[in-house]
């Protein structure tokens, strides 16, 4: 096997003890359109997702980040966000000390 079999198992092995509800190859062009459409901005495989495809990988077991939430955007596509959680007390956000 050649250096570029290596590096393709390799990769193969590494993408499945993280994202259990994709291909490799689906993995992968993910990858390379992320690239192509934001090359400075760190793209994240799991926030590209959709509520409705997360919430059948969950119900499947395959689901590896069933924290992450959606919201619309502005063009009305969804957005993947993970929640940030502070340990701020409800009602204190707004108001001046």
């Amino acid at each position: 096997m050649g250096l570029m079999g290596r590096k393709k198992e390799e990769a193969e092995r590494a993408m499945k003890l993280h994202y259990k509800c994709a291909t490799y190859k689906q993995y992968r062009e993910w990858r390379e359109a992320a690239r192509r459409s934001h090359p400075s901005f760190p793209a994240w495989f799991c926030t590209d997702c959709t509520s409705a495809y997360q919430k059948e990988m969950i119900a499947k077991g395959k689901c590896v980040r069933p924290e992450i939430r959606f919201k619309l955007d502005e063009d009305g596509g969804q957005a993947g966000y993970v929640p940030f959680f502070t340990n701020r007390k409800p009602g204190l956000q707004n108001e001046q000390q």
